[in-house]
């Protein structure tokens, strides 16, 4: 009888000067192969009801037209995230620095160690984890680690288990600040 394959985590420490933990974004296969037909069908939809507004200008098929836009940016944001998509955590000098990065595209924030308190495993029902959406648009609430800054609580991480959390939390709270831990 073979063992069970160990599980491989879905993150990468680089050791670089700050030692950048990498985490890809989740892929999941329906959405992987529904988005890019969906994306056809909604391009040509969009195509059809530009055409028609410059042949005709109609007020409901101008509303229309925004929220086409909306959706085709929601959904080829979320195919582009899943494909090449990274968050990262990085310590600088004591400060934690989070990014979501795609491409050439990032969204980059900085928390002062100092002000971070009870970093943690964020606690999330097993059955909501496995089916969270993630990306460039998702919830904060969703992220597998948690902390206090401030009066708020701030999530990353995205897609993480359980077990991958806890080691991220283990390896970020050497570097942090001692009272990152504390609660």
């Amino acid at each position: 009888m073979k063992y069970e394959a160990a599980g491989k985590a879905r993150f990468q420490i680089d050791l670089d000067e700050g030692q950048t933990i990498r985490i890809r974004a989740v892929r999941q296969v329906f959405p992987l192969l529904f988005l890019p037909v969906w994306l056809a069908g909604w391009t040509v939809g969009g195509i059809v009801a530009i055409h028609q507004l410059l042949t005709e200008f109609e007020p409901f098929l101008a509303i229309w037209l925004c929220a086409w836009v909306l959706g085709w940016v929601f959904a080829a944001g979320t195919l582009v995230w899943m494909i090449g998509g990274v968050e990262t955590l990085r310590v600088v000098q004591g400060d934690l620095e989070t990014a979501m990065v795609c491409g050439p595209w990032s969204r980059r924030k900085l928390y002062q160690g100092a002000v971070i308190r009870d970093l943690k495993p964020s606690h999330q029902d097993p059955m909501l984890a496995r089916f969270q959406f993630s990306g460039p648009f998702a919830m904060k609430a969703m992220g597998a680690i948690q902390f206090s800054y401030g009066a708020r609580s701030v999530r990353v991480g995205q897609g993480l288990d359980e077990t991958e959390a806890q080691l991220l939390v283990e390896h970020l709270r050497k570097r942090l600040p001692a009272q990152a831990a504390a609660a």
